[in-house]
């Protein structure tokens, strides 16, 4: 069972990306409105999963080195958001993307070589740099026009690329200690709190949806997410972080087909050899991952 569990992260990236066609039918003019109330959404689905399971007697029975990996990796996170939004306003969002993921991906190796000590199959790595690739030429539409280049943008994106990297690796020490319902909810709590914060410095304050369409989007969008979190754990929790976060990057390979199917978004050939090499990427990382 645990064989299949380390392939959950590309469930997880499955369902992350169905969110995403949700979200791009809800407007949010402030970037923190989404992620907090879907820190709000995961809470509420978290604590029902918990109190079913009966496991509320047993959820802080982590050890405090273990929550404090949690915290501070969900802290991080939310400052990720940060340069995640500095940089999507100066460069378009493609790009940002591409630079996050490799980012992400490249940070994980680093750190789980040399603090982890973990060693890695050449072609294992090599299915990471064709995934990246395809990542790229998937948005190479996003790098060809973009003629009005942003230092600041640039480096805003690799750097929450990188802060992700570093609170996966924080994660998937915490739960060598925790249950993956015990870091669900403390990332939610976390995430509400420093997202509340956060809104509050940079004078962008949550907005309340009031229409029921736009409340039932924003439910079913929050809860596929709560979902992808938890499946993404699981992956974490029996996998090393490198592997887990290729497998999490394939979501705008998802997310373009998706597009492509239930919202009739136009698809370039170039994002079909993108396609193309992403499943190339993604077997070799599955035929050489031990």
């Amino acid at each position: 069972m645990d064989s299949l569990y380390q392939f959950a992260a590309i469930f997880s990236a499955l369902t992350w990306a169905m969110s995403g066609a949700i979200l791009k039918q809800i407007k949010f003019n402030r970037f923190f409105s989404f992620p907090f109330l879907e820190a709000t959404i995961s809470l509420t689905i978290v604590s029902i999963i918990i109190t079913l399971m009966q496991y509320w007697g047993t959820i802080f029975d982590a050890s405090s080195k273990a929550f404090l990996f949690m915290i501070v990796a969900t802290a991080l996170s939310c400052i990720g958001i940060v340069f995640y939004v500095i940089s999507i306003k100066h460069n378009p969002i493609g790009v940002v993307f591409t630079l996050c993921a490799a980012s992400t991906i490249l940070m994980t190796l680093v750190i789980d070589f040399l603090i982890n000590n973990v060693q890695y199959n050449l072609f294992l790595i090599i299915g990471a740099v064709v995934l990246i690739t395809s990542i790229f030429i998937i948005n190479f539409e996003s790098f060809k026009n973009y003629k009005e280049k942003n230092t600041l943008g640039i480096f805003g994106g690799i750097i929450a690329g990188s802060i992700w990297g570093i609170a996966v690796i924080l994660n998937d020490r915490a739960l060598l200690e925790a249950h993956i319902l015990t870091a669900s909810i403390t990332r939610a709590v976390v995430s509400i709190i420093f997202l509340f914060i956060l809104s509050e410095l940079f004078r962008q304050r949550i907005e309340i949806l009031t229409e029921k369409k736009e409340i039932l989007k924003m439910v079913i969008a929050g809860s596929l997410i709560t979902l992808s979190s938890l499946i993404w754990l699981t992956s974490l929790n029996v996998t090393t972080g490198f592997i887990t976060s290729i497998f999490g990057n394939t979501a705008p390979v998802f997310a373009l087909i998706i597009g492509f199917i239930f919202l009739k978004e136009k698809i370039y050939r170039s994002q079909i050899l993108g396609i193309f090499l992403a499943f190339i990427g993604v077997l070799m990382v599955i035929l050489f991952k031990n």
